[in-house]
């Protein structure tokens, strides 16, 4: 009897039960995307929202307590609820006037503001999504619109809603299955205690079924796509960057074959994947082979580089011809020898702006300029000491050049000196910018840097076992596997997570790893060398743009470091065991070979990532298509009783049970006039049979037959008058066949 009851209360109507929770469920994939979404709700407004919908869910489903019961409970948790999250306090003033009680409620109030009209909405559209969701058109067009809104959102923006996806499909799936349970009862009432006994036995194996394969689809390994979307292919023919990348869940995303590789220009969201862009870009006349240096950068962000305050506000001096130029004076370096290599630049995409000039590292002088026709137009130039960036300003007037000559004095390094370093700088003077990182940074990332170069006597040695580290452990690949990404910083997620990617991840890496040791470290981005095309001149491209990593010896100033995988400096960049006096410039060196590095002409960099704003604009336009085309479904489903045309397309519960009784009743009719004798043979047809049968009641049978085609064939439901004519037709047919008034034709 116990057992009994407890059936009687939560099995009575499991189905509904059934479909509630599952609404829940599916609502709240909506709650997760906004908790995701930055800067949109704040944590506050999550929790209240997340327990108004649990609260409503819990008392929907137990449909023995009375409908006014139910909301009273409702409203009265969704204000302590929201209450209890902000820290409501509450205020008490002596009532004497009209103007003491409004006061009183507007300071109890507005403590609940503006979270309390949060609460209110997830509470009315949880509501109302529980009514919707039990109609089988309108759960299959908000499945459909609410997919389409999440994967136009994961795929144009920063955010991973694959899981919602998932959760939503299958919500959305067992509704369906529901809805259609819903329209087996009412379509057939009598057998509907024969079936339900078995719908559970139904429903459970078919949940179970979707449940594993979306959790073994979801654990399966990743198998990259061999295809590419219609939008970035598109978009590579036409040479254009289709990457998109940002903070949200913290997993970046690019679209198929990912961006153009190319020099790029907003450093701030690193990652993606990369399509290689084999335009030429400039051509270097030059005796030996250097990476041209762009900019640098020294605010890691967690996501990517950012312009720091220092180097936003860094002195600028103007530039003279042939003269040399300034050096910062906080960093000097009399220790470091250098070689002198001039060089000739040719810009090969006339019209292109950059912001620096490109040149060997360091720049010391710049010896000539030629602009649309006009040469040694200096005007446009400023250098930049601290950042050793040679920044070219553009007007109206002042396009960017077509060729300079500079000449830069390229660090020849002993390595035997730099070995005389201490493993740690005695001071910091001037280069704290160069140390900091954000405080998000996993410790992680710390302990493994610490690891790999504990074994390091002295600064240099721990910096070059940090760089073969990162060379040796690590592939290098131009299309990383992104979907192994979840940490929100990036360097994190290279090393811990996805374990390959290119220049940008390994550069970036190198950087933020010696920080975390106490090395001053910066991050530098241009090309590679390019491509040898004839004694001493080298073609550059898009596919050659580069990154590396800069990092300051006492004494010697800036020395580059590479950490990528398949790349290294050029022989003059890190010359060991060598003095300048034993470099002539004109004289090649004999590791320098003519042939190009394999995998340096294949190295892009950051390319320019989609705007920010642009994509909140395109994840919530979608959703706010998705809730229009939702809105306007539920307001024609609410009032398509009044509508005339809405009855014969989209007819109410009420009018199709009409139309379905009606049915029902003929068969009943039916059943009955076998049972008394008259039978209906297999080629005939309803109309026929009732003909055939008609008698005295042939008047009776015509009608009958008129209202059943019109329940049966007709878009236009059965009134219920129409009903009433029905079952009175039938009951006087009955009437006159008892009192042996019809005719039997059998």
């Amino acid at each position: 009897m116990k057992q009994q009851r407890w059936r009687i209360v939560f099995l009575r109507n499991w189905p509904e039960g059934l479909s509630v929770v599952l609404t829940g469920l599916f609502m709240l994939q909506y709650v997760l995307w906004m908790q995701k979404e930055e800067g949109v709700w704040l944590p506050e407004t999550v929790a209240i929202v997340k327990l108004v919908l649990l609260f409503t869910v819990l008392t929907e489903i137990w449909d023995r307590l009375p409908w006014l019961l139910r909301r009273f409970l409702q409203v009265v948790f969704l204000f302590s609820a929201t209450g209890y999250i902000t820290g409501y306090t509450p205020v008490w003033r002596q009532q004497e006037k009209l103007q003491d009680t409004v006061l009183l409620i507007q300071e109890n109030f507005t403590q609940l503001e503006p979270f309390i009209w949060f609460a209110l909405s997830a509470w009315l559209i949880t509501l109302f999504a529980i009514t919707v969701m039990k109609t089988k058109k309108l759960a299959i067009g908000a499945l459909v619109l609410t997919v389409i809104a999440l994967a136009v959102r994961d795929s144009f923006g920063s955010l991973d809603l694959r899981g919602e996806v998932a959760v939503i499909i299958f919500c959305g799936l067992l509704l369906i299955i529901l809805c259609h349970f819903a329209e087996m009862k009412k379509s057939n009432p009598d057998g509907w205690p024969v079936i339900s006994r078995y719908a559970p036995f139904i429903t459970l194996p078919a949940a179970v079924l979707l449940m594993l394969v979306v959790f073994f689809g979801m654990q399966a390994p990743n198998v990259r796509p061999v295809l590419t979307d219609p939008y970035t292919l598109w978009n590579n023919l036409q040479g254009n960057r289709s990457f998109l990348s940002g903070s949200g869940n913290n997993s970046i995303f690019a679209l198929g074959g990912g961006a153009m590789s190319g020099y790029g220009r907003d450093d701030s969201s690193l990652g993606g994947q990369l399509t290689l862009n084999q335009t030429p870009v400039m051509s270097v006349i030059s005796p030996r082979r250097s990476y041209w240096r762009g900019e640098t950068r020294s605010q890691y962000t967690g996501e990517g580089w950012a312009i720091s305050e220092v180097e936003r506000e860094a002195a600028l001096s103007s530039v003279s011809v042939k003269l040399p130029l300034a050096q910062d004076p906080e960093l000097a370096y009399p220790r470091l020898k250098t070689v002198e290599v001039t060089q000739t630049v040719t810009m090969a995409e006339l019209g292109k702006e950059y912001p620096v000039l490109f040149g060997a590292y360091a720049i010391d002088k710049v010896r000539s300029i030629v602009t649309d026709g006009a040469g040694n137009n200096f005007a446009p130039l400023q250098w930049s000491p601290r950042l050793s960036e040679l920044r070219w300003t553009k007007d109206n007037q002042r396009i960017y050049p077509i060729s300079y000559t500079l000449t830069s004095k390229v660090p020849v390094v002993e390595e035997e000196e730099l070995r005389k370093l201490p493993a740690v700088l005695t001071s910091t003077a001037g280069l704290d910018e160069y140390l900091i990182l954000p405080e998000s940074l996993p410790s992680r990332v710390r302990e493994l840097a610490l690891q790999v170069t504990a074994p390091g006597l002295n600064m240099y040695d721990k910096v070059k076992r940090l760089e073969q580290y990162l060379a040796n452990t690590y592939p290098y690949t131009t299309t990383p596997d992104l979907s192994k990404g979840q940490s929100k910083d990036f360097v994190d997620r290279f090393l811990f997570e996805m374990k390959e990617g290119y220049c940008d991840y390994f550069s970036t890496a190198m950087a933020v790893m010696l920080r975390s040791i106490g090395v001053p470290s910066r991050w530098v981005k241009g090309f590679a060398p390019g491509e040898a095309t004839a004694d001493g001149e080298y073609l550059v491209r898009n596919s050659d743009a580069h990154s590396w990593v800069e990092v300051y010896f006492p004494g010697y100033g800036w020395l580059p470091f590479e950490p990528t995988s398949g790349f290294s400096l050029p022989a003059n960049g890190m010359e060991a065991g060598s003095a300048a006096e034993q470099l002539p410039e004109a004289t090649p060196s004999p590791e320098v070979s003519s042939e190009p590095e394999p995998i340096a002409t294949a190295e892009p960099v950051a390319a320019v990532p989609f705007s920010e704003s642009r994509l909140g604009f395109i994840g919530w336009g979608a959703g706010a298509f998705v809730a229009v085309i939702f809105l306007g479904l539920g307001f024609v489903w609410m009032f398509r009783r009044r509508i005339g045309f809405l009855q014969r397309i989209w007819p109410t519960d009420g009018q199709r049970s009409t139309s379905r009784r009606a049915l029902l009743e003929v068969e009943r009719f039916l059943r009955d006039a076998r049972r008394r004798g008259y039978s209906r043979k297999e080629h005939e047809t309803v109309r026929e049979a009732l003909q055939r049968w008609s008698g005295a009641a042939a008047n009776d049978i015509e009608a009958l037959l008129l209202l059943f085609e019109k329940a049966k064939y007709s878009d236009l439901p059965v009134t219920e008058e129409e009903l009433e004519e029905l079952t009175s037709k039938v009951q006087e047919i009955r009437n006159r066949w008892k009192n042996g008034d019809g005719k039997k034709n059998s």
